[in-house]
């Protein structure tokens, strides 16, 4: 009952560990997918960031060329002003200083540059550096412009090896822009200064940011840098930071301890319902073999009582004949009843020894007695036939054989005298006064053994362990008395010795006329 419990423990408590397990497995899931999912949100943010700084770099290069190129008409008048002169004498250093302006150069309507600039110092027209690599499309652009919104926006660049923004404008008063004549135009070049994303407070969410002219190398993410005509001049790019997946690393720890613990808990409930099963095992095991002890004791007193009751009768009913009837019985009568109350008496003298001994063997058995003393078996086996022959009043003769040759230490003389009484005298009895009895003493093995053959009727091969059951008798030796207790008191008093006793053969296979052959086994003390 209590095995079932455990086993319904167990099978209660395992899926609630494995649910907590699948769920932590769901939830690493979750976040492995969270993790991925912030990652690329965290990419398009940093992209689309990246994006709109260069636009606002793109738009405020643009502003800044309109403003300066619609400052007034000091720029396009003939007449020198003091605008105009601070123009050609203060402007490129202000526009160098002021917004990273490196170069501007003011382009006539016959395309020709008029006014020119470079790194903050004034350059005469004609010792101007060129215009950047497709400005002149730019400068047709601006020059189509009606409005400030049509004027283009300023594009990227190589120039002076380097990426920069480029912008134009075109330079006159508003009156003098929508009248159809060529004007001239400003144009101003600015480096793509990614310093500004810092000045911009972008920097601490974007790492490693430059300016490289091929595609991104493994570990950073780009934004392209278009050029005029839509041409990709290189990226923008910066180190992939990965938020999510520095969370993600972040909360492993815990879940790997948390399926640890979960594992843990799986294993020693496992262990704790295995144990619990086991000993509960155990118990069954033993309860079942107290129940089996206490049938067999039941049994046993069934038998006894029965065995008992045979000589009993025979005894009483002597008596009452022989006391009802006494006188008129002749003398031969009066000694048949007193021999027939002998041999009941005999009977149960020889029954009650018997059962004495199983009981004495048992109780030697459960308690393993190490008692024993040093005997000379050859000598002990010719004692104990003289016994039991002349007991049974045998003419037959005993054949010794001893391979031991010296005293056996510790043997409990007592267990001998019972196994060996019990073996001849089956030996005798069974073989019907006919044949010698053979016994060999040997040693093989680190084990004693005695074997008694007699030339009996043998036993059949499918009784090899009944004959061992207490009073259980063959019926093909019913006619012969006995009360089926010598093998069972006998096994019992091997074991006792620690050994065991067995059927070696029968029949023909112990030798030609040969009946059966016991054969006592027991281990030798050093």
């Amino acid at each position: 009952m209590r095995a079932r419990l455990a086993r319904r423990r167990l099978n209660l408590l395992l899926p609630i560990l494995l649910l907590v397990a699948v769920s932590l497995v769901a939830v690493a899931g979750v976040l492995y997918w969270s993790a991925g999912s912030l990652d690329e949100r965290e990419v398009e943010s940093q992209r689309a960031l990246v994006k709109s700084m260069v636009q606002i770099r793109r738009d405020g290069l643009r502003q800044l060329v309109i403003d300066y190129a619609w400052w007034d008409e000091a720029i396009v008048t003939s007449d020198v002003t003091l605008d105009e002169r601070w123009v050609r004498t203060g402007l490129a250093t202000y526009l160098n200083n002021a917004f990273n302006i490196t170069g501007g150069w003011v382009v006539g309507p016959d395309n020709r540059v008029k006014l020119a600039f470079e790194h903050g110092r004034h350059i005469g027209a004609a010792a101007a550096p060129p215009l950047p690599q497709g400005a002149e499309e730019l400068i047709a652009v601006a020059r189509g412009a009606k409005s400030i919104d049509e004027v283009p926006a300023a594009s990227f660049v190589i120039h002076d090896q380097e990426v920069a923004l480029v912008a134009a404008s075109l330079v006159a008063p508003l009156a003098t822009v929508f009248g159809g004549e060529a004007q001239n135009v400003m144009v101003f070049v600015q480096p793509l200064d990614l310093a500004f994303f810092n000045r911009a407070g972008v920097g601490g969410r974007i790492e490693d940011l430059h300016f490289i002219r091929g595609p991104a190398p493994d570990g950073y993410y780009q934004c392209p840098v278009p050029g005029l005509g839509g041409q990709v001049l290189g990226h923008v790019i910066w180190r992939d930071h990965q938020p999510g997946s520095g969370m993600l690393w972040s909360v492993v720890p815990f879940l790997l301890v948390a399926l640890l613990a979960v594992g843990f808990l799986v294993i020693l409930a496992i262990k704790r319902v295995d144990t619990v099963v086991s000993r509960e095992g155990r118990l069954s095991i033993s309860l079942y073999q107290e129940k089996q002890r206490r049938s067999q004791k039941s049994d046993f007193v069934s038998m006894v009582s029965h065995e008992l009751r045979t000589p009993l009768q025979a005894i009483g009913t002597s008596a009452d004949m022989l006391e009802r009837f006494g006188d008129q019985m002749t003398e031969g009568e009066r000694h048949e009843e007193t021999r027939t109350i002998r041999r009941a008496v005999s009977t149960l003298a020889q029954l009650v020894d018997d059962v004495l001994a199983i009981g004495r063997r048992d109780a030697a058995q459960e308690h393993a007695r190490e008692r024993g003393t040093e005997l000379d078996l050859a000598q002990f086996c010719r004692a104990m036939w003289r016994e039991v022959s002349l007991a049974l009043r045998s003419k037959q003769e005993l054949q010794l054989e001893d391979d031991i040759g010296a005293p056996v230490a510790k043997v409990d003389e007592l267990a001998m005298h019972t196994v060996l009484s019990n073996l001849l005298q089956n030996a005798i009895k069974y073989s019907r006064g006919e044949g010698p009895i053979k016994v060999r003493l040997g040693q093989e093995d680190g084990e004693f053994t005695i074997t008694v053959t007699d030339f009996g009727p043998g036993i059949a091969e499918d009784q090899r362990e009944e004959i061992f059951k207490p009073y259980w008798r063959a019926k093909e030796v019913e006619s012969i008395t006995g009360t089926g207790l010598g093998l069972a008191v006998a096994r019992s008093a091997a074991r006792s010795l620690g050994g065991d006793l067995q059927l070696k053969c029968s029949g023909g296979n112990c030798g030609p006329n040969c009946g059966t052959c016991f054969e006592v086994r027991w281990p030798a003390c050093n």
